[in-house]
């Protein structure tokens, strides 16, 4: 059961609203036609080998904050490391909380408070007890949202054309990048849910999860390529759906939801960074200060920072692939990265 829990929990954080929605699928692969199909191996290979490394590592190390994971995976208290993360999740959860607000399409002042005040209550309550709350919203809503993009793809399935709209040269680096990025956003929540957990079940978690998601990609991918004429829309997911309310209406609540996991996950990193004696302080700090940089117009820090992310996560991807070939041993007790971290 725990497994089927964090495989979930894995697939909740990942299948976020670009995901969802499909255009995250549409502008990475399916502008490429035929060709996107070859870099599914590649991403079910890294994915498998990057969620089975921080499992293992949490699976031996008890994480409870972001200092300890990096301390562990790049065997260094490294300032520069420490600011870019905190940043980094500090500006995907409040263009998360950002973009939750202009889904809803809030344009009054009144509500706009209303909406910032139950924000920071309700996701101060899902966050304050970490992992325990976003593990009952996956469990929920992944098997459903992964049935229902199933049921509109196969109902759009017509005649696949090979729409081939971007340079295939750049279908190796869309790759690798999409890997990276997700990878990096999930990392610590990864790591911090597998403690105690047998080589087995890392294996058995990582195989269904990167399986599962390189599968839904596939439908995803035949669904946009039956229908060329979608790729341009900005929600690709949603207009297979134009032709059936009901559908249309229950997917975009789901989308719904996949903003708000990955909201959770990625504030619950921001959490870890707090080191307050009050757990209850740690999450008001994390909370209150996405709440208020939602405001803050993040285009170009958008912009430039993503790619950032990316390139991080290739950095995170090649101390996880070559840990014996640093000074210190990756499976060093927690406790001795915690005192380094302090230092």
């Amino acid at each position: 059961m725990r497994s089927l829990k964090i495989t979930l929990l894995i697939l909740g954080i990942i299948i976020g609203a670009g995901f969802a929605s499909g255009k995250e699928i549409t502008t990475f692969f399916t502008v490429f036609g035929y060709y996107s199909f070859l870099s599914l191996p590649i991403i079910f290979l890294l994915f498998y080998f990057c969620i089975y490394k921080l499992l293992i590592l949490g699976s031996k190390n008890k994480i409870t904050n972001t200092y300890e994971l990096n301390y562990l995976i790049f065997k260094k208290d490294n300032k520069l490391i420490k600011i870019f993360t905190f940043i980094s999740f500090l500006i995907i959860s409040s263009t998360m909380i950002s973009g939750l607000r202009e889904s809803l399409e809030i344009s009054s002042v009144i509500w706009e408070f209303v909406f910032i005040i139950l924000t920071i209550i309700l996701l101060s309550f899902f966050i304050n007890k970490n992992l325990k709350y976003l593990n009952l919203i996956c469990m929920i809503t992944i098997p459903v949202t992964l049935i229902i993009i199933c049921a509109i793809c196969f109902n759009s399935y017509d005649f696949l054309e090979n729409t081939l709209i971007s340079n295939i040269v750049f279908l190796p680096y869309n790759t690798i990048t999409y890997v990276t990025r997700n990878v990096f956003l999930c990392y610590f929540v990864i790591s911090s849910s597998s403690y105690e957990m047998t080589q087995k079940q890392c294996k058995r978690i990582s195989l269904f999860s990167s399986l599962t998601l390189c599968l839904i990609m596939a439908v995803m991918i035949c669904a946009g390529l039956c229908n060329p004429d979608t790729l341009s829309d900005s929600i690709p997911m949603l207009s297979l759906t134009q032709n059936f309310d009901v559908l249309n209406v229950i997917y975009t609540i789901l989308i719904e939801f996949a903003i708000i996991t990955t909201l959770i996950s990625t504030t619950i990193t921001l959490k870890s960074f707090f080191h307050f004696k009050n757990g209850i302080v740690n999450t008001l700090c994390a909370v209150i200060l996405c709440a208020v940089c939602s405001y803050i117009k993040f285009d170009y820090l958008i912009k430039y920072f993503y790619p950032l992310i990316g390139i991080f996560g290739a950095y995170l991807i090649l101390f996880l692939m070559f840990p014996n070939s640093f000074l210190q041993n990756s499976d060093k007790k927690i406790h001795d990265a915690s005192q380094n971290t302090k230092n």
